[in-house]
């Protein structure tokens, strides 16, 4: 009664979803990891081309 008490169904709220566990979360994560990926790769390069003309000069 208003509160007081066993609930009917206690497994009803035994599973709850954290913040971006719901819908299109899995879709969501790739794309970031392909974003992080992409970063990762354009950053490496950059640094790449920075050091080989820095030897090249020499």
């Amino acid at each position: 009664m208003f509160g007081f008490g066993k609930p009917k169904n206690p497994d009803a709220h035994r599973y709850y979803l954290l913040p971006g566990q719901g819908r299109g979360a899995r879709r969501k994560h790739r794309m970031q990891l392909v974003a992080a990926w992409a970063v990762g790769a354009a950053a490496a390069g950059i640094i790449g081309g920075v050091v080989w003309f820095l030897n090249q000069r020499r």
